[in-house]
């Protein structure tokens, strides 16, 4: 049986054509079947799994805004806005830093024992956070040990899930993304209700025994069918060899500047609408409503991402996030326009959020999705890191858009039907 690039179209007398990917073998040891009709119950588990690894890490991060608020108002009242946003930017920064190891070591030895390292960190996190009531203490707890157990949960889930799909990658990366609009769409409300009923300290542990519960789902289900490559030293070549192909290099420069904006109305909604005379309830329900909008529309651009195209889709998303935040965040004075903003910047980013760990999966050689995952998102670490305290997210975004349209070029050409 021949060797496929799995993922890649090649060129063929000139003309671009989808190369035949019903099985490949890898490395002469594993042969792998990609049939999409047939992916079978442990690949639709490791979906369900991946969605409540999403709900849990992605989710959860996103939700950093209602936290913005409510340190501002009680226990950190003394600091300012952008001193306590390095929370949120720890935590995000973190997540992405982290990937490159995360991604590297599910492929060494595949998602078991980093998804359970993942797991352990990030509910022990909370738990620490719960009993923290210094800047200090939150910083370390919530925005560096949690982050990075949410990490090793976040990689292994969207590293497991490309390995059992080919022609439907797509949706099932959509539905298990989905999972992070529903984790922030329940968080606000769950902390805003608790936070009213009991005390802080219970508030954050019973959200890390939710996580807890559903990681321990996602431990259960989660596998990756390709076979692990093995642990081995890491060599500066094992990084560098990446950075070697132009295509990579071009996602990963779209994927920074895309973070550089598109988390500054997640973290900075809530603390605007009050600011705009915004009761405080409806305040913590913008983020809701937000990522609400943005859960079904992921699995259905998910759908369409395996249609007409991941980088097609992905620019899309990018462009009409710096629209929306020009004609709408900008303008808008009251609460109905804060609501428009937030269900159409929702869909907007969902969209990015959701499609540009397809579009790296589908540029990489199967057995190092993890690594050039993780390897991408940790290069935006550093834009998620500036990003928050900068805020330039409608230059960022518009930036991110040109650069992603500019690898599709590189790819299929200037034809606006090509599928890529």
């Amino acid at each position: 049986m021949s060797s496929h690039n799995v993922g890649n179209p090649q060129l063929i007398d000139g003309n671009w054509k989808e190369a035949e990917q019903d099985e490949i073998k890898l490395e002469g040891e594993l042969e792998l079947s990609l049939d999409p009709q047939k992916g079978g119950l442990t690949a639709w588990l490791t979906v369900a799994g991946a969605f409540a690894c999403m709900f849990c890490a992605y989710g959860w991060t996103n939700a950093i805004g209602v936290f913005q608020d409510y340190y501002k108002t009680h226990q950190l009242s003394q600091y300012s806005d952008s001193t306590i946003s390095w929370i949120g930017s720890l935590n995000v920064c973190l997540m992405y830093f982290c990937g490159f190891f995360a991604g590297r070591l599910f492929d060494m030895i595949g998602p078991r024992y980093p998804l359970l390292f993942g797991s352990i960190l990030q509910v022990l996190g909370l738990m620490m956070t719960s009993i923290s009531s210094s800047y200090g203490a939150i910083l370390v707890c919530q925005g560096i040990i949690a982050p990075v157990g949410s990490a090793f949960v976040y990689y292994s889930a969207v590293s497991s899930v490309p390995t059992h799909f080919l022609r439907r990658r797509g949706l099932a990366m959509g539905i298990a993304s989905s999972g992070s609009s529903v984790g922030t769409t329940v968080y606000p409300f769950l902390i805003r209700r608790l936070s009213v009923h009991t005390s802080f300290g219970w508030t954050m542990r019973s959200c890390a025994f939710l996580i807890g519960g559903l990681l321990i789902f996602a431990n259960l289900t989660i596998k990756s069918a390709v076979k692990p490559s093995g642990l081995h030293r890491l060599r500066l070549s094992d990084v560098t060899r990446h950075f070697r192909d132009p295509e990579f290099n071009i996602l990963t420069a779209a994927i920074f500047f895309g973070y550089w904006g598109v988390l500054i109305p997640f973290n900075y909604m809530i603390s605007y609408a009050r600011y705009r005379g915004v009761d405080e309830d409806m305040a913590n329900y913008l983020v809701s409503i937000l990522n609400a909008s943005s859960a079904v529309t992921r699995v259905v651009n998910g759908y369409f991402s395996d249609k007409v195209g991941k980088y097609n889709v992905d620019t899309a998303g990018l462009l009409m996030s710096s629209i929306m935040t020009l004609a709408l965040w900008i303008p808008v004075r009251g609460l109905t326009g804060l609501i428009l903003y937030a269900i159409f910047y929702g869909v907007a980013s969902g969209t990015f959020i959701m499609v540009s760990p397809a579009c790296c999966a589908q540029i990489s050689p199967v057995t190092d999705i993890g690594t050039r995952i993780g390897l991408s998102f940790a290069v935006a670490s550093i834009a998620a890191l500036t990003g928050i305290p900068i805020g330039g997210a409608i230059i960022a975004d518009a930036i991110a858009a040109v650069i992603h349209w500019s690898g599709r070029v590189h790819r299929v050409g200037w034809k606006f039907n090509r599928v890529f």
